[in-house]
């Protein structure tokens, strides 16, 4: 039992530094890495681990807060009177982000593959650049960039396997 337990949680941490890179860039990739290695940290510390310069250090964690997957404790310095911030990411809450973002891109597939299903997209023969039928009416079926007329696209075949599959795989509730 302990054994998936580790799985799990290994599971999460790399839950944790994929969200921190996508939403922070490789500032909070490292942010990540080294909340992982050495739990709470401030942000002097993840300064003096990372090599980057403070502001940047707060401008991030600032960022990773307001989207919810760091957390942090406030405590006073009693030698030098400071409050000192301990950042913290919390597993329960990351993983739900996830599945909340996930849910989310799916919910974007199953529009998008409603519009495949319903003909609702065009492509330039010649660029090859795909266009939504909203698109194509306001240029008049013509392709914007090289004036050739736009044809109905071929509807991507599969789309809606790959959406159930995904909903499986991540326990997702079908909505």
């Amino acid at each position: 039992m302990l054994a998936e337990e580790e799985k799990e949680l290994n599971r999460i941490r790399r839950l944790f530094i994929y969200l921190a890179k996508k939403l922070a860039g490789e500032g909070g990739l490292q942010i990540a890495s080294a909340l992982i290695n050495q739990g709470g940290l401030t942000d002097e510390q993840l300064s003096e681990i990372t090599g980057l310069p403070i502001t940047n250090i707060r401008n991030l964690l600032t960022t990773l807060r307001n989207e919810g997957i760091l957390y942090n404790i406030k405590e006073k310095d009693m030698n030098s009177g400071w409050t000192l911030y301990y950042w913290f990411a919390d597993p329960l809450t990351i993983k739900r982000i996830f599945k909340d973002r996930l849910r989310e891109s799916i919910n974007k597939l199953r529009v998008l593959m409603k519009l495949n299903q319903e003909g609702n997209f065009f492509i330039c023969p010649e660029c090859n650049i795909k266009f939504s039928k909203t698109d194509a009416e306001n240029n008049n079926y013509k392709c914007p960039i090289c004036g050739v007329d736009l044809v109905p696209a071929e509807p991507i075949i599969g789309l809606g396997k790959i959406v159930n599959k995904l909903l499986e795989k991540y326990n997702l509730a079908t909505k």
